[in-house]
């Protein structure tokens, strides 16, 4: 049961040829990962920029997996995805990215155009990529990313080959955020609010909120604020952003309506990962949203048969 759910799943979190695209991550939660100095890319002391290409490989290795790959930004990749916090690498497949799930250099091969191959293999969202809109049509990659969590280095997604590991149902990161959510809620600066945000911050690498950010103490709002977006960070494609979203009541948010990818229908006439184009970001959609959509309507038929039920608001 668990290789069966995780072959679906890598498989539709796989570029291709050999894997769906299907998998899309937005630009909005690429834009919601942290740099690396626990700063939010639109802090200006960050050090986030988003125009021309990293130089070198990431000398910290922070994207490195226990095959010796590095699949964090390497020479070439937009400076959009240099020193990200180490989540991002996990969570994110991006444009030129070395990829996952492919263990030998032949496999990795596989997904790159002749010009990219060099043994590590790279996403090519770009439009005349393997993986772009040119070759796919409708079918390929929607936003210029994908959700790679969760995706083992040991599969083969090219040979159809899922690793063994079992489905995990809850995680400890979980239930520290939601004790700080909770108590933040009842006890607004009680200590344990920010030891436990913390904790799951320093697993990412990254430094306490309060060293980078030192007004959330004690801030009730601020703090809601932060402990949300380590949620939407750490419980990445995990389940939880949707009903976090609707007890807190923020579907209404302009932020959380508009979503936005990368310019992949822009033309790169065979320029490849160099394409400064696609590295802009493009309204895909606004979502339509009703606050009566909070609760689902009361069928009819349910009514009829119990005339003390009250429809819900707005129904």
């Amino acid at each position: 049961m668990a290789v069966t759910w995780q072959w679906g799943c890598e498989k539709r979190s796989a570029p291709s040829p050999g894997g769906y695209n299907m998998q899309n991550a937005t630009q909005n939660i690429v834009d919601m990962h942290l740099m690396r100095n626990g700063r939010t890319i639109d802090d200006p002391a960050s050090g986030y920029k988003e125009e021309g290409f990293a130089q070198v490989d990431d000398p910290a290795h922070w994207g490195q997996s226990k095959d010796g790959i590095n699949r964090g930004y390497i020479t070439g990749n937009s400076n959009m995805y240099k020193d990200r916090e180490a989540r991002f690498y996990v969570n994110i497949l991006y444009n030129g990215k070395p990829l996952l799930p492919a263990p030998t250099a032949d496999d990795r091969n596989y997904y790159s155009s002749p010009e990219n191959v060099d043994g590590r293999g790279h996403a090519e969202f770009y439009y005349s990529g393997k993986s772009g809109l040119e070759i796919n049509n409708s079918s390929g990659d929607m936003t210029g990313y994908i959700a790679q969590k969760n995706v083992s280095p040991a599969s083969n997604i090219r040979l159809e080959r899922a690793a063994y590991r079992p489905y995990i149902h809850i995680r400890l990161a979980e239930i520290y955020l939601n004790y700080a959510e909770a108590l933040n809620e009842a006890e607004p600066g009680h200590p344990d609010v920010l030891h436990y945000l913390n904790l799951v911050r320093q697993r990412a690498g990254l430094p306490t909120l309060e060293s980078v950010y030192p007004s959330v103490v004690g801030n009730q709002a601020e703090m809601r604020e932060w402990i949300i977006r380590e949620r939407q960070i750490e419980l990445a494609f995990e389940g939880d952003r949707y009903f976090t979203l609707i007890r807190r009541m923020l579907m209404s948010d302009p932020k959380v309506q508009s979503i936005y990818r990368m310019n992949i229908t822009a033309n790169d006439n065979n320029q490849g990962f160099a394409f400064a184009d696609f590295y802009n970001r493009t309204l895909l959609q606004n979502r339509y949203w009703d606050d009566k959509m909070y609760l689902f309507p009361i069928l009819q038929d349910d009514l009829d048969k119990n005339t003390s039920l009250v429809q819900n608001p707005g129904w």
